[in-house]
């Protein structure tokens, strides 16, 4: 062939590629990256994101389905595949999870991204999924964990979801951000020098009968039970719980003049009262200042001087009544008892229930006919968001009709919650109380 008959052969070829192109839908053009649509980028936000009820999927052995239900009280991992908003991340670890709320029909569930492969997913190293078998309302965990971020105290995100195993659907689920070194460095920051702030002492409690945080003696084993290490699992417990062992006889043993002081280079006082006030705020039966004695909180020690803080967890037995003791457990617990009995902290104390209050009641226009306050308009929001999942969800152990009794508890209590704390606190105020 000349090389005018390749020309016009190569021309005519490209003319009838053309009219190919012209007449196909982009979708079939594989392969031409100027036509290709851009990958979508999640994120955690997204993965947090709370305005819709997403899926998860979880693929595994059946075989190995049925042998985590059968053992659900252990923590053993299984391989399994996850699938959330087209994004397939292959070999994560599953497990089954929770301290009261273990279940063999709906389980609580661990996602472990890097059990098996050395990775994450959206800067994620795992993911909660709770099942919510001890809350029939199915929503106190996000929404007390919203006001907590509201208000300015550390708190994990939480979002709801369908769970689905082997295509079948598992139920409702809350999807909870765990308390580990990536949610620390998301909450703390970097530091002066520029370093996240994530390198210290995770503990999370483990909850003891009635104990008030009295003095236990110099034996670090006892605080080795109480506290469970999250991070720096391997060192000496002299480093572990030595700085523990201080930090309770410091609560039991200062002399009040030297209380604020020696306490305070150890513990952030003004964030530990706030934590409790909005806790009591909240009404959590099974918090720090709970009916059981402390529970549901991680101790966080800094890797620099600043002093500790206390974040929160578990939110299940949370807005129990709407006229719920302000003062509940402060006096039997001895830390919350010696701070609240030093003048300005205890106002603080007061203070903050009236900034919840407050909070808590501001007007939303939740239709162009009527306002709710913020707490109110969120229920209202969540129940209307996940209903329909909740009905269809047949593993919860409680009926359709007391779901919707639960969420119209938790709505009036969003919605007369704030007047009462505002009376009470305000009576105290008004009265010059002190704690006593």
């Amino acid at each position: 062939m000349t090389r005018q008959r390749q020309s016009r052969a190569r021309v005519l070829a490209g003319v009838v590629f053309l009219g190919l192109a012209l007449a196909l839908p982009l979708s079939a053009l594989a392969g031409a990256p100027p036509l290709a649509a851009p990958a979508t980028t999640f994120t955690a936000d997204d993965l947090f994101d709370q305005s819709i009820v997403r899926d998860i999927r979880l693929t595994m052995k059946a075989s190995d389905w049925d042998a985590l239900v059968e053992h659900f009280l252990e923590d053993t991992y299984y391989p399994a595949d996850m699938q959330w908003q087209g994004e397939v991340v292959a070999m994560v670890g599953i497990r089954s999870r929770g301290s009261g709320s273990r279940n063999p029909y709906k389980p609580g569930l661990k996602v472990d991204f890097g059990r098996y492969l050395d990775k994450k997913f959206l800067g994620m190293k795992s993911l909660v999924l709770a099942n919510a078998i001890q809350d029939p309302s199915m929503l106190k965990q996000r929404a007390a964990m919203l006001f907590f971020a509201k208000m300015g105290v550390p708190a994990p995100r939480v979002t709801h979801v369908r769970v689905y195993i082997n295509d079948e659907y598992l139920g409702l689920y809350m999807l909870i951000e765990p308390i580990d070194k990536t949610f620390l460095a998301r909450i703390y920051g970097t530091d002066e020098e520029g370093k996240a702030q994530n390198t210290g002492f995770l503990y999370e409690y483990a909850w003891k009968d009635a104990y008030g945080f009295d003095y236990l003696g110099s034996d670090l084993q006892i605080y080795a039970e109480l506290f469970e290490p999250k991070t720096h699992e391997t060192d000496a417990p002299s480093l572990l719980y030595g700085p523990l062992e201080s930090l309770f006889r410091s609560f039991n043993e200062v002399p009040d003049a030297e209380f604020e002081r020696v306490v305070g280079e150890q513990l952030d006082l003004v964030k530990f009262v706030r934590f409790i006030a909005v806790e009591n705020f909240l009404a959590d039966r099974d918090s720090f200042l709970g009916y059981w004695g402390p529970n549901n909180f991680y101790f966080y020690r800094f890797a620099s001087a600043r002093p500790a803080e206390l974040i929160t967890w578990d939110k299940d037995l949370a807005f129990w009544a709407y006229d719920y003791d302000i003062y509940q457990g402060a006096r039997e617990n001895v830390l919350a008892s010696r701070v609240l009995s030093i003048p300005g902290f205890h106002r603080l104390y007061v203070e903050t229930l009236l900034a919840c209050a407050a909070a808590a009641a501001a007007p939303v226009s939740v239709s162009e006919e009527s306002t709710a306050g913020w707490l109110e308009a969120e229920v209202q929001k969540e129940v209307s968001q996940i209903r329909l999942a909740a009905l269809a969800d047949r593993n919860k152990p409680y009926s359709n009709e007391r779901f919707e009794d639960e969420a119209s508890k938790v709505l009036a209590f969003a919605r007369t919650r704030s007047s009462y704390v505002t009376r009470e606190a305000q009576k105290t105020l008004s009265e010059g109380r002190q704690f006593r």
